[in-house]
């Protein structure tokens, strides 16, 4: 036979394992916003503490003021050789 305190500890830890399960859950279905120019990716778990508009406007003229146009380029590693050789046309 069991007594209460040990049924009490019981309830407890299952409500917790629920709740737990509960919030791994909606932690897999909540979303993102996400900013992504570049090279540059950057992802913001919503709060309404913070103001997605105002921080990514923020956010992009920083990194104008640091790198210019150059912000906008996209560079892949290992693709620096393979740029297409000059033709006359489409068709050769």
């Amino acid at each position: 036979m069991t007594d209460s305190s040990s049924e009490e500890i019981d309830m407890q830890m299952a409500q917790e394992l629920l709740d737990a399960k509960m919030a791994l859950g909606q932690a897999r279905n909540q979303m993102t916003h996400m900013l992504r120019f570049g090279n540059f990716h950057l992802e913001i778990v919503p709060s309404k503490d913070i103001d997605i508009e105002k921080f990514f406007s923020a956010t992009m003229d920083n990194l104008f003021e640091r790198f210019g146009k150059d912000a906008l380029e996209v560079k892949v590693s290992g693709m620096e050789g393979m740029l297409p050789k000059a033709s006359g046309g489409m068709h050769q």
